[in-house]
């Protein structure tokens, strides 16, 4: 909804004292095949303090997938050999450290969730991120890396040696992009309890998007998308979830637009 995060600031909370929020910023590595046939093979984290903009306590750990296979298609991406993962703990074990967070936040929350089945609260950055800089050119994580641009120095000592799409790699990016995200959002919101809630509904919910990914206004901003096309988006059976989300998103937007200036339009009583 467009009141989750708006234009205008909150007041502040009357309790200030509230203990910072520590977000445990996590990614994963995978086989990488269907859920029901994966396997993680790598994860890495770091913990951000949102009151304060620290980023600490990194961990990243090999697991061994098993009987399961890496897809080839996988290990170009991370490059993670069958050599690299001998002698590494079951997943069982590599997942221990990483538990007894309250609060997570992955790029694609829901793709690390569903593989680490780890409890407690989950935000979504690319989610995110789509709600506070939704004209950014892309919302992947290297693309806002590049594109925002994100400044990585005070994590850069951490990166080098490694690469993107590795877990601890892409998890200080991730932490970097939090945090920027929160420079952006908390000041609509009522101190950091409230972003957080608010953070973890968007998180939730379908992806708002900027730019519609398929059909004949592929590529163009939601907001320029012709009203019939973003009716026929809400009407077709088994439309992408994220598009009919944000299609919703924008016509209630332009109704409201409409009844505005209706309204100024109305005479107004003496």
């Amino acid at each position: 909804m467009a009141d989750l995060f708006p234009s205008a600031p909150i007041p502040a909370t009357p309790f200030p004292d509230t203990p910072a929020a520590v977000v445990r910023v996590i990614d994963t590595e995978t086989a990488g095949h269907r859920l029901e046939d994966d396997a993680v093979i790598e994860i890495g984290s770091v913990d951000l303090d949102l009151e304060t903009g620290r980023i600490f306590n990194p961990m990243e750990s090999l697991a061994h997938p098993g009987p399961i296979e890496i897809n080839p298609s996988a290990r170009r991406v991370h490059r993670i050999s069958d050599e690299m993962l001998e002698g590494a703990p079951p997943f069982a074990d590599a997942i221990v450290p990483f538990r007894g967070a309250s609060i997570y936040a992955a790029q694609r929350a829901s793709f690390d969730r569903s593989r680490l089945k780890l409890p407690g609260r989950w935000l979504c950055t690319y989610k995110l991120a789509l709600r506070a800089f939704p004209d950014t050119r892309a919302h992947g994580l290297q693309s806002l890396v590049k594109y925002l641009p994100l400044d990585l120095g005070d994590v850069t000592e951490r990166l080098e040696g490694s690469h993107p799409h590795r877990a601890l790699y892409d998890a200080l990016c991730t932490a970097v992009l939090l945090r920027r995200i929160a420079e952006e959002l908390l000041p609509r919101c009522a101190g950091i309890d409230d972003f957080l809630t608010r953070a973890e509904r968007v998180s939730t919910e379908p992806a708002l998007l900027a730019r519609l990914r398929f059909g004949r206004h592929k590529h163009v901003p939601m907001r320029e998308v012709p009203t019939d096309y973003l009716e026929w988006l809400v009407r077709e059976p088994k439309m992408d979830a994220d598009a009919v989300h944000t299609a919703r998103h924008h016509l209630n937007l332009r109704e409201s637009a409409q009844l505005a200036a209706i309204a100024r339009l109305l005479p107004q009583d003496a």
